[in-house]
């Protein structure tokens, strides 16, 4: 049991370091003794969104939604690998059941009007960062957004309303703004959470609606450092970095 943990966080290790194809490797390794564990799956995914293999990617995240249904950040995950495969449908589809399974959570709307704005549909992108906003008024990265958002809608004034509150929350990152004529660029939603460690994801051999399990999970999918690199690898791969 406790080499099969090994295992795991080595696979763990060698992701974090970028050697996505050893990982990979140790990940399926694992997965050989248990194929029960939704996050091995879910890292096992990950990593081949690291090196575009968007099919086994969704494969390897669809099965981790199939043990766990009820876990909104794999379907978030997901939906950003429908975007990158050119799946707008189910990209949509699966930010939607996002957002219902968690609907107090701005990140969900943020994160949808993320990709409702990459896909061009600006008044559902607007709707989705007011909402977050609504929940969650001092998120300056969702006033930031929305206001490049309502500039490209042509609404200009609103737009620097919404710069100007970024700017106060965020003086670091939005204290000044660049000007008009300037390149600006949408940042990359993330949720206000504690930043966690990567868990120690152990094979569970018992049921998995266990109490301590789902907060293993919950701890992976509220972490705010994993979840900004995913996203932020995601924004590299749109731009073309």
């Amino acid at each position: 049991m406790e080499e099969i943990n090994i295992l795991l966080q080595t696979a763990s290790s060698f992701c974090q370091k970028g050697d996505f194809k050893q990982g990979i490797h140790l990940y399926s390794k694992y997965i050989e003794v248990d194929q029960s564990n939704p996050l091995a799956f879910y890292q096992r995914g990950k990593a081949y969104f690291k090196i575009k293999d968007y099919n086994a990617a969704l494969s390897d995240l669809s099965k981790a939604i199939a043990i766990q249904p009820d876990e909104a950040h794999f379907f978030g995950e997901r939906g950003l690998i429908y975007y990158m495969s050119k799946n707008a449908d189910k990209a949509i589809a699966d930010f939607d059941h996002a957002v219902s399974l968690e609907p107090e959570n701005p990140f969900r709307y943020a994160s949808r009007a993320f990709i409702k704005d990459g896909l061009g549909n600006l008044e559902g992108a607007k709707t989705d960062y007011q909402k977050a906003i609504e929940i969650d008024p001092e998120d300056a990265i969702s006033h930031n957004n929305l206001g490049l958002v309502l500039e490209k809608m042509g609404y200009r004034k609103k737009a620097n309303t919404h710069y100007e509150h970024a700017g106060q929350l965020d003086p670091k990152s939005f204290g000044m703004r660049k000007q008009a004529s300037e390149e600006t660029n949408t940042v990359v939603p993330e949720e206000k959470q504690t930043p966690a460690p990567l868990p120690d994801i152990k094979p569970i051999k018992k049921d998995r609606s266990d109490g301590s399990f789902l907060r293993t999970v919950k701890k992976l999918a509220s972490s705010k450092e994993e979840r900004k690199e995913f996203w932020d690898f995601f924004k590299g791969k749109v731009s073309g970095k």
